[in-house]
């Protein structure tokens, strides 16, 4: 069972669910999921203004998704923001077919169409990305 699934029983068994269910049939508000590696360190941070809870997925309203990294810096390396998403824990990956904005310490990325896979820490953007690089790139024209 993955890390996220059972963070979601955590989070869920108090408020009443059963355990052989991961479905809420009225939306949860203001979801806050993080996500730990095996040391004990945040990897990550899933917040949502509201979110509809199934089996095998999780809608959320207003991600923002927060990428740590995993270490005892707690340094943020990524937000990842989008108005509506989809998070699948079985496969730690989260997908949305509207609008999402990367932002890193160095490049912010925007588009359409998008997909974060957490196990290959992959972001991909299918439509309308546009790319702003906030560091020196002295060598690109060579």
């Amino acid at each position: 069972m993955s890390t996220i699934r059972l963070l979601l029983l955590a989070v869920l068994l108090p408020c009443g669910l059963p355990a052989q269910s991961l479905t809420a049939t009225a939306p949860v508000e203001s979801l806050r999921l993080p996500l730990f590696t095996k040391d004990g360190h945040r990897s990550m941070l899933l917040i949502g203004s509201a979110a509809q809870i199934a089996a095998n997925r999780i809608v959320l309203q207003e991600m923002t998704l927060t990428l740590f990294s995993g270490d005892d810096r707690n340094l943020v390396e990524t937000v990842i923001l989008s108005p509506t998403a989809t998070v699948h824990p079985d496969r730690e990956f989260v997908e949305g077919s509207g609008a999402v904005r990367v932002i890193g310490e160095e490049v912010e990325i925007t588009g359409l169409d998008w997909n974060y896979d957490h196990a290959a820490k992959r972001v991909s953007i299918a439509r309308n990305a546009r790319v702003v690089f906030r560091a020196q790139l002295p060598d690109i024209l060579k």
